[in-house]
């Protein structure tokens, strides 16, 4: 199964949070950052069902929970994926979940935004 050019409309900037340190003395020095690691294209799902549920069980922040389907690449929970332009600039997206099809032609990355920060 292999995933189309043409679905994968949306723009993400794949992010690792790094701790910079001291070349003296080797310690951390100062608060870890984002940094981007590569930039890519996805299609981009809405899980609706999950949204409804966490609205409906009384959640202040409803986390939204997004599939997006991409190229395989190296990617973890550790990461996290930012909307580059369009209807989703800026937006920060937690990666919850990764996998990859069985014949390694696509990977899934399930994510939430809207409850953190990242």
């Amino acid at each position: 199964m292999a995933l189309n050019a043409g679905d994968m409309n949306h723009r993400l900037r794949i992010e690792r949070l790094e701790q910079a340190t001291d070349p003296d003395y080797g310690g951390p020095l100062g608060d870890p950052v984002w940094t981007a690691v590569a930039t890519v294209w996805a299609k981009r799902t809405n899980t609706l069902r999950a949204t409804a549920e966490a609205i409906a069980s009384g959640t202040v922040v409803a986390p939204v929970q997004v599939r997006f389907d991409m190229r395989p690449r190296a990617l973890d929970a550790a990461m996290r994926l930012v909307g580059v332009k369009g209807d989703h600039d800026g937006v920060i997206y937690d990666i919850q979940n990764v996998g990859i099809s069985n014949d390694r032609s696509e990977m899934a990355v399930m994510c939430t935004s809207g409850a953190s920060h990242g």
